[in-house]
């Protein structure tokens, strides 16, 4: 798996990526003529909810890994550091 957590450098480099990557996949859809029409339509085409769910389920995993995991995580010694006790 990739360490997106502690290379800030590395985890802006994704971003930019996934993002670039996601406009090139509209670009295309757009140029092939996927957006002429309207939404509903779009969806009733075979396997257009398929595609859809599984895109919109890797954007909100990634999204989650970018931005929860540097907010929720703690250090390896975090309960260490809070100790009172000077016996120990």
């Amino acid at each position: 798996m990739i360490d997106l957590v502690g290379d800030s450098k590395k985890r802006w480099r994704v971003i930019g990526i996934c993002l670039c990557l996601g406009l090139i996949f509209f670009a295309v859809g757009f140029l092939n003529g996927a957006y002429d029409s309207h939404s509903e339509e779009f969806l009733t085409k075979p396997g257009a909810m398929i595609l859809f769910s599984f895109v919109g389920c890797w954007v909100l995993i990634i999204l989650a890994k970018l931005i929860m995991t540097p907010l929720l995580q703690r250090d390896e010694d975090y309960y260490e550091k809070g100790r009172d006790d000077a016996n120990d």
